[in-house]
């Protein structure tokens, strides 16, 4: 196995004009395992187009096999908001690699720049900051993809999913103090939060207005009359993460992109079978 310190080196022959030079880089390259994609990251800047687009053929496999044994690693966190956090890095690291890990740094940037512009800023605040000031929205019409529920494309591209929307306003407020949860409403999922032993509800796909005080209290009562007290409505985390891979798989089937489907289904399947195991609602 080749040492660290030879990196640069085999990654300036990924052009080489001999097919042998080139194939044992990449058997160099491969041996470094699972420590590939975080070693290499700081040499990736230098390398010409091709050469990168080589290094991704050999880091998406590595990805992939990584991302499998550490899938469902999330469902072992108790506080809930870590686990939420956790997850949403799972489900990003296929397509950003070790750039999912810098979810926390992003989301930490975001609270302090709420706190200096909201100082004791309550969850309408936050709405209004996120929604208002720095302007995440939903996806442009007519470009549907799966992307739109990665935590980490929406922080990039300020576009996103109801689901990625409400997650990226929930996981801010933890960091400053403001309990919010996830609550699906017919076909809609939104933040939800108690002010003064009120509801209250926000849609991120209406600049994080909050629903009308009458429109809570219809869905408050609704659920009352089915048994389920208005505390209960929230999301758990394993819903939440369930609902981002149907969505998945609904994107990848209507684009007849058989192997991205049977990727996020086997995920979906292994999920739902560990829920199952662990007898989660």
């Amino acid at each position: 196995m080749p040492d660290r310190k030879d990196l640069p080196f085999l990654l300036s022959l990924l052009e080489d004009d001999s097919y042998d030079v080139r194939n044992e880089v990449l058997k160099a390259l491969s041996s470094f395992g699972t420590e590939l994609p975080e070693i290499v990251k700081p040499y990736t800047a230098q390398l010409e187009p091709y050469s990168l687009e080589v290094l991704e053929d050999i880091l998406t496999p590595i990805r992939q096999e990584e991302a499998e044994e550490n899938w469902l690693e999330w469902l072992d966190i108790v506080n809930q908001k870590q686990s939420l956090e956790y997850a949403l890095i799972q489900l990003s690291y296929l397509e950003y690699g070790s750039d999912a890990y810098l979810l926390g740094e992003d989301l930490d940037e975001l609270a302090d720049r709420f706190e200096r512009m909201y100082p004791n800023g309550k969850a309408a605040d936050l709405m209004e900051f996120l929604f208002q000031k720095e302007n995440f929205r939903s996806p442009l019409e007519g470009t549907e993809s799966h992307l739109h529920d990665n935590i980490i494309f929406v922080l990039r591209t300020r576009r996103g999913s109801q689901v990625a929307l409400s997650c990226l306003a929930i996981l801010v407020g933890w960091r400053v103090n403001l309990d919010l949860e996830g609550v699906m409403i017919q076909g809609n999922f939104m933040a939800m939060t108690y002010e003064d032993q009120k509801m209250l509800m926000f849609n991120s796909f209406n600049k994080g207005k909050p629903l009308a005080r009458a429109s809570v209290m219809y869905i408050e009562e609704a659920f009352r009359r089915n048994q389920v007290p208005p505390q209960e409505m929230k999301a758990e985390v394993h819903e939440i993460v369930m609902q981002i891979l149907k969505s998945s798989v609904d994107i990848h089937h209507r684009r007849g992109q058989k192997e991205a489907v049977r990727s996020y289904i086997d995920r979906y399947q292994a999920l739902l079978a560990e829920i199952n195991e662990r007898g989660l609602k």
